[in-house]
């Protein structure tokens, strides 16, 4: 378990979930491992993220319904807090991605990360560009 006093809440970014939900993904083991943690949250960027995906066929899920319906079991009884959109999300993401040359996900994420005050969970290094926003990213290898 990650230390109380290093941080209070993780943001779990689409790459881990994605890990998690795909047992034959490499990352599998240690993106399970994130969800031992406590405090976790979910992006609201995340699903539109993963439907996206689908949609573009970069991603293959053969039965979306039954798809959703294990991902809100898996969220519960985790205890997974899924976050509402806010509008401020839009303008940090802006700005982040004019800044930082983020990709859209990447800089929601990041805002997201920046505006809720919590630690983005991720394998992406993109997200280490934003240290100087106040924003970290912790690698699920460092669990």
């Amino acid at each position: 378990m990650v230390q109380a006093d290093i941080v209070k809440r993780l943001l779990i970014e689409t790459d881990v979930l994605l890990a998690v939900l795909n047992r034959s993904d490499p990352a599998n083991l240690l993106a399970r491992k994130v969800l031992e943690q406590d405090g976790l949250s979910l992006s609201p960027f995340s699903l539109l993220e993963v439907n996206l995906l689908a949609r573009a066929g970069k991603l293959e899920i053969k039965n979306f319904g039954g798809f959703a319906k294990d991902l809100t079991q898996l969220l519960s009884a985790k205890s997974i807090r899924t976050l509402n959109d806010r509008p401020e999300y839009h303008s940090e993401a802006r700005r982040l991605e004019s800044a930082f040359r983020l990709t859209f996900f990447d800089s929601l994420h990041g805002a997201v990360a920046k505006v809720q005050r919590e630690v983005i969970v991720s394998f992406d290094r993109a997200y280490d560009r934003l240290a100087k926003e106040g924003i970290k990213r912790l690698d699920p290898k460092d669990l």
